[in-house]
């Protein structure tokens, strides 16, 4: 899978998102147009960034880890589909079942278990099945 050298708007975003998220929450101190604008530039809703800002650190550890556990590379992925690895990101930051995945990564079972509650399950199927 082809790699970009410099990380994407969309990567670079999120990154300065999880760093500032886990200081405070700063999208509390942005008007309602700038978080407008900045859900629109890394290409979510203001409702997606403001559901998903508490808890994408910590759920983009375990979906980085789930994409390990089933042999494909976070790295790679977000270099070569930022908006794909975006919608997991979000689907993971909503998942209720993050104390089910833990365990599941804990024990080695997650790449064999990840379809009784991973959320991105079929998404990481499709990645991991070579273009005809």
């Amino acid at each position: 899978m082809p790699t970009s050298e410099t990380p994407s708007l969309l990567s670079r975003t999120f990154d300065w998102i999880k760093a500032r998220a886990s200081r405070d929450n700063e999208l509390a101190s942005l008007s309602h147009s700038d978080l407008e604008r900045l859900a629109a530039d890394i290409g979510v809703t203001d409702s997606d960034l403001r559901d998903v800002v508490p808890t994408i650190a910590d759920h983009s550890e375990l979906m980085d880890r789930m994409i390990r556990a089933r042999g494909l590379d976070p790295v790679q992925l977000r270099g070569a589909l930022a908006p794909v690895m975006r919608d997991m990101e979000v689907t993971c930051a909503r998942c209720g079942d993050s104390r089910i995945c833990r365990r599941a990564l804990a024990a080695g079972t997650a790449a064999q278990r990840s379809h009784e509650f991973c959320g991105n399950a079929r998404v990481i199927d499709e990645l991991l099945t070579p273009a005809a």
